[in-house]
């Protein structure tokens, strides 16, 4: 018994250590947990370490059943306060669009970071798991009339215009009315189409509605643009109704409604119209199609007898397979020179050398050529790999950078091209002797570092 006591705690001690050693966890949060159908809420992530970060993260998108989710991944760098303690953390979220009332809940992902342990500069992959989120879609509020289309939207903006001027009208003439809806908040999807009214003095044809996506960084906007053709018929004055909206502000709790202003018109009669439909009846009662002769001779094709046309369409045939049989040949090898041309250590040397200095950039394209290089003793953290071989130097330069970036300081430009030049130099000297395979016989030797 006293030696089961003994194993207990020494597991307990074990796993408070690595506890200690790797201290990285996420947090999960709704920006509110009651919404109304397709009213959006924000489900934010930010993933915490006590150290920093030496990879990007991974994760799975999240799946929200009846819903729609956009995602905003560009992670964004900073530090954060968790129980009076600082933080450096990386944060993404989505939009959820829900479009059915009920309960529902946001489901764990899970997300993967690397970051070396406290005390150490060995980098390791921890697998987070988020905990699930629960939410309620509320249904329409009774307020809202039942013969209206729903619509949620922070707020609405109606354009009209005419594709010409409605002065100097007439029977005969045909116009076109353009009505552009711009909504905040919502997706182009959510957008009610308006229905176009029958009216006795004109033909109404409406056409297909355009919708557009018009989201900014933080939020979600749409955009439909619908299109009546209007052909008149009767002369008079008469008036276009307006086109009217509604729609429900979920942050105020209210109904708004916004509406074109109804146009009036006066159509003339138009006396050409029927001696045109007259002048078109007796013109097709008058003119007969022309008798033409038929020749004796073999039946023509494209001006060419039909034995003739026969033998140009079967070597017009044979050409065609020969030359597409080269184009696919020629696609093939290009697209597997491409594809080996992509995944190749020069080509994401480039990538590095032509990046812009902000951190999250600077940082994915270093690792994306670093896992292209191939070398004896090659570790996944860079500062490591460095150490071993002895490139204090560079150790001490990749190390104040990764410092300077996890501490939510901007790098400077000096230290970026100061990188940008030490891998340049180790991709040269180190990397040809170790795998002369990959060695980049086209670049001079005196060539330096390429600059944006």
């Amino acid at each position: 018994m006293v030696r089961l006591y003994i194993i207990c705690f020494c597991l307990m001690c074990h796993v408070q250590v690595l506890h200690a050693q790797v201290n990285c966890f996420a947090r999960a949060t709704l920006d509110r947990s009651a919404v109304y159908v397709q009213q959006p809420f924000k489900v934010t992530y930010t993933v915490l370490t006590a150290t920093w970060y030496t990879e990007p993260l991974e994760f799975d998108n999240i799946q929200v059943p009846n819903a729609f989710i956009i995602p905003f991944t560009d992670a964004q760098t900073g530090r954060y306060d968790v129980n009076g303690k600082s933080y450096p953390g990386i944060q993404f979220y989505y939009l959820v669009f829900p479009y059915k009332a009920g309960s529902f809940s946001v489901p764990s992902i899970n997300i993967v970071a690397t970051t070396p342990p406290e005390g150490s500069s060995e980098s390791v992959k921890v697998t987070i798991k988020t905990p699930v989120l629960h939410f309620v879609v509320k249904p329409i509020p009774k307020e809202f009339p039942t013969n209206t289309s729903w619509m949620v939207a922070k707020d609405v903006v109606l354009h009209e215009k005419w594709n010409k001027p409605l002065s100097n009208l007439k029977v005969g003439d045909v116009i076109e009315r353009t009505v552009t809806i711009d909504a905040m908040g919502t997706l182009p999807q959510f957008i009610p189409e308006f229905t176009a009214e029958k009216l006795p003095w004109a033909s109404v044809y409406p056409q297909s509605s355009v919708t557009k996506d018009t989201r900014t960084e933080y939020d979600a906007n749409g955009e439909r643009i619908e299109k009546v053709t209007y052909l008149l018929t009767d002369a008079g004055d008469f008036t276009i109704p307006g086109i009217a909206l509604q729609w429900w502000n979920p942050y105020s709790s209210k109904m708004f409604s916004r509406k074109t202003p109804d146009t009036k018109i006066h159509i003339a009669d138009n006396p050409n119209l029927g001696m045109l439909t007259t002048l078109q009846d007796s013109l097709n009662n008058t003119i007969r199609p022309l008798q033409t002769t038929k020749e004796k001779g073999p039946r023509m094709i494209m001006g060419m007898p039909w034995y003739t046309a026969l033998c140009a369409c079967l070597l017009l045939i044979a050409l065609l397979w020969i030359v597409s049989k080269f184009a696919i040949e020629l696609t093939r090898r290009i697209i597997s020179t491409r594809k080996y041309y992509l995944q190749s250590e020069h080509y994401w040397l480039k990538r590095v050398m032509k990046s812009p200095s902000s951190a999250n950039e600077f940082m994915k394209r270093l690792y994306q050529w670093w896992d292209r290089v191939f070398i004896t003793g090659k570790q996944a953290s860079i500062s490591s790999t460095f150490e071993s071989q002895g490139k204090e130097e560079m150790k001490d330069t990749f190390d104040t950078y990764n410092q300077q970036v996890y501490q939510g300081q901007q790098p400077a430009e000096e230290t970026v091209q100061k990188i940008k030049t030490q891998v340049f130099t180790y991709h040269r000297k180190d990397v040809p002797q170790i795998n002369q395979s990959f060695k980049d016989d086209h670049i001079p030797s005196d060539q330096l570092p390429w600059k944006e």
